[in-house]
């Protein structure tokens, strides 16, 4: 039995970017699997007559506006900030999220979002640049201007172009598993996971640095997942010591170094429940944990389901390895 994809419609109003419209349809419109096709049905909406980017260009959306709340998610891209947003467009955000939609708006979408209200007493981020105009638009909004995208009882927003696929991968994640968010981040050759709380912006590096010694840490961590690993283990497989280790993990990743450990944990862990046959218990002894019920214990508060659950609703399409 083929189930059928889930729907995101995307509303085109005048002033968009070319790009941060091309972004989510890349990321999402793809949605990268080899064996299985688009993991998303996504849909264009807007005026008929046709929509002008900020370039001039005319892209002319397949559906009308109106159809905008008919999506299973409405994925707002981000639109001119500070500019009024339209009576047509927060009409349909507003019955979009009536009907029980997930709201998501990448980068200065997050401006549309708070028009429509849906934003008063959530958390939410959006473009560092557009920070503090957004919270002067909107005061009700608990805006966390250096998260790099937030989830607010299911209305996602997101920072700059590069979060804004950040999220989109957290999205296939949460929608298709661990391995789907891996397809997709390799065909886009971008990384497969950053966490939301991650700082947006930093004063060190530059970013080619900083990626290149956090991802050779990450290639050690993957080989030795088994082993109690301790602060100034992972200091001496980075070159570092370890005070100087926690300085550049809160620096580059916005976290610790134990939590991002226990983060890959999870997530080799996810792609194992995925891909394999392996029991959970002996998982749990693969990704480092010396007991199977700390294991599940730890699995379950970060991904809200359990590794049974888990494996039950994401093992069974995917090829095996």
């Amino acid at each position: 039995m083929v189930l059928p994809r889930p729907t995101i419609t995307i509303p085109l109003v005048d002033g968009m970017t070319l790009f941060e419209i091309g972004m989510p349809l890349e990321a999402l419109g793809y949605g990268w699997d080899p064996d299985h096709g688009p993991l998303y049905d996504v849909t264009l909406c807007g005026d008929l007559r046709g929509v002008r980017t900020h370039t001039g260009a005319r892209l002319v959306p397949e559906r009308p506006l109106s159809a905008v709340a008919e999506g299973d998610t409405v994925l707002v891209p981000a639109v001119p900030p500070g500019r009024p947003v339209g009576a047509r467009l927060v009409r349909e955000l507003r019955r979009a999220a009536d009907r029980g939609a997930r709201m998501v708006a990448l980068c200065t979408g997050t401006f549309a979002l708070a028009e429509a209200g849906l934003l008063d007493g959530r958390r939410a981020t959006t473009h560092w640049r557009h920070a503090a105009l957004l919270q002067r638009m909107y005061p009700n909004v608990e805006l966390d201007a250096r998260a790099i995208y937030v989830e607010d009882n299911g209305i996602f927003t997101s920072a700059g172009s590069a979060a804004g696929l950040d999220l989109c991968l957290h999205l296939i994640r949460r929608d298709h598993g661990e391995r789907a968010a891996n397809n997709t981040a390799r065909y886009l050759v971008i990384a497969a996971h950053r966490d939301g709380d991650q700082a947006q912006y930093v004063h060190a590096e530059p970013l080619e640095d900083r990626a290149a010694w956090l991802d050779d840490l990450r290639g050690w961590l993957r080989e030795n997942l088994r082993l109690p690993l301790t602060l100034t283990e992972l200091g001496r497989a980075a070159n570092l010591s370890p005070r100087t280790l926690a300085r550049r993990f809160e620096q580059d990743a916005g976290t610790t170094p134990m939590r991002w450990v226990a983060a890959e944990r999870i997530a080799a862990a996810k792609e194992l429940l995925e891909a394999t046959e392996l029991t959970v218990d002996r998982i749990s002894s693969e990704v480092g944990y010396g007991s199977p019920v700390t294991f599940r214990t730890a699995f379950t508060q970060e991904v809200g389901i359990s590794p049974g659950r888990y494996r039950s609703r994401f093992a069974a399409w995917l090829p095996a390895v």
